[in-house]
Order: structure tokens, then sequence, then C-alpha cells
């Protein structure tokens, strides 16, 4: 069961994320671009920075560091400049955001309590530095301000709509749309032809969001069963996604999960797996996607 859990969040926040959308009824369908940039010009300003270089405003007791402010400020400048890739990586620092900025002290809490079910010191030792990571970088978004869904989704939808496929994907997800066996197939050929790390990781976090059960053509077999989604994220690990022990993925799991053990993605994902069997078919299914990928 444990392992079944780990996979979950492992596939990433959009699964948690589409559920609060649907538990909250916003209308993630129309969550278009013109609310996301109303709703941002409304959050309050980034970290104000005195003139010494210190800065005024600090997320949970924790300043928000005039870099990290700046370089937030610059990516939000970008997406609405109309940078689709820029618009999907700003939906993607708020969505890194939401859980934190949503209640600083629950998520404390939450902490405290993670804290106490960790043995290993080293393990301890990550979760501290994941958390304090984390914690300077929402800070510095919308100065630790409640990300509000709409900008989450309404970035990806903008994104998406100005071209960047790995956006289309989530926001597919999050609008609940539930490709027929022909717009799968289309869909599919795009993420492989398309030599995009993002859109590749992004097939496999939204694989059974948008997918239906059966699915025809070379790579049908890579669309369905135990490991499929699994496999897509690998795919788009070894392409050069960022799934390294420091990056978003693995901070998610450890402070979610307290998957803190210091490796990369796929490292972590083998180890968990219940037999070298599952391993060898894990290897198959990764192997065949990059083939397709680069053929």
């Amino acid at each position: 069961m444990a392992w079944k859990t780990r996979r979950w969040v492992a596939v990433g926040v959009v699964a948690a994320l589409v559920g609060v959308v649907l538990w909250r009824g916003v209308p993630a369908a129309q969550s278009d671009a013109s609310v996301a940039n109303a709703r941002a010009v409304q959050l309050p300003a980034a970290a104000d920075v005195r003139a010494d270089g210190t800065v005024a405003r600090a997320s949970h007791g924790r300043p928000a560091e005039v870099d990290r402010v700046k370089a937030f400020e610059e990516l939000k400048q970008r997406a609405k400049a109309g940078d689709a890739v820029a618009q999907r990586l700003l939906a993607d620092t708020y969505e890194g955001c939401y859980f934190i900025n949503l209640d600083h002290e629950h998520f404390m809490d939450s902490l405290d309590f993670n804290k106490q079910m960790i043995r290993p010191p080293a393990q301890l030792s990550v979760l501290e530095q994941v958390a304090d990571e984390r914690f300077a970088q929402c800070g510095a978004v919308d100065g630790g301000a409640i990300v509000p869904m709409q900008l989450i989704t309404g970035w990806y939808a903008q994104a998406a709509e100005n071209g960047d496929l790995a956006a289309r994907l989530m926001d597919n997800a999050f609008k609940r749309k539930r490709l027929d066996t022909a717009e799968a197939a289309e869909q599919l050929e795009e993420v492989l032809g398309s030599n995009d790390p993002a859109a590749v990781f992004a097939m496999g976090s939204t694989l059974h969001s948008n997918y239906p059960a059966s699915a025809e053509g070379p790579a049908a077999g890579l669309m369905t069963g135990e490991h499929a989604s699994d496999a897509w994220l690998v795919a788009g690990c070894r392409m050069g996604y960022d799934c390294g022990p420091t990056g978003k993925l693995m901070g998610t799991l450890c402070l979610l999960q307290n998957a803190c053990t210091g490796e990369d993605f796929e490292a972590y994902l083998k180890r968990e797996m219940m037999n070298e069997a599952q391993r060898r078919d894990l290897e198959r299914r990764v192997t065949e996607i990059l083939r397709l990928v680069e053929g």
C-alpha cells in the first residue's frame, strides 16, 4: 500500500490539485489567461526590498531573498509578455507553492509530525534542508501570498494556447478532458516527435487523467499497465527534465511523503518497486519510449 501511495505522489502534485479544483468547484475549464492576469494584478506585490538590500516582508519568518524575488518577478514578466515556456514555468512555480502558501502554520505542523516519523539522521537533515529551501522559494512567490487555484490553471491554459505541449497536457488534466482514441493517438505522436523532456514527463503525470483505457498504434503498449506512467516520467528525466535530488519533484516527494533519501527520482522509484521483474519492465518501457522519441 505504501508503494501505491508514493507512486501517486510521484506522478506529481497535479492529481491532488485536480482534486482540489473539483472539491472547491473552481471553474478550471474557464481559467484562461485573463483570469490569471487579473488575479496576478490583485495579489500583493512581491516582497519590498529596502535600500540596504534586506527584505521588508517574509514568509513564516523566513526572508524572501532578494535574488529569489527578482527571479520570480522576471519569470512573471516574461509570462505576461507571452512567452509560452515562461507561462508554463510560472504555473509550475505556483503549483509548487500551493499547499505551502495556503496555510503556513498547518504545513509547519505537518512537517513537525513528519520529522517524528523519520529515524535516519541523514534523511531528517534532507527534510530540513528541503523545507527551508521550499519555504524560501515560496516566500518569494508574490510575497508568500496564498496562491489562488486560478493562477495555476489559468497560466497552464495560456501556455497551452500559445503552443507549449507540456502545458497542454496539464491543461487537459485540469479540465478533465478525456481524449478519444484518435485524439490520444495524435497527441502521443506529437509528444514522441517533440523531443521535449517536459512534454514526455507531463505525459507520465497526466496519462491516466487524459488517455483512454485502450490505445492503438506502435506505442499502444506503453500507454497501459501498472508502470506506464512511471516509464514516461523516467524517460522525461533521462531526457533532461529536472528529477535530481535537489529538484522540485524530489523536494515534493520529501515534503509530502517523507521520501527524503537524497536520491534522484529514477533511483528512488526503482528502490521502491517490489521486485526485479518490475524494474526490468520499467526499463523495457523507458528504453522503448526513448527509441520512439529518437526515431
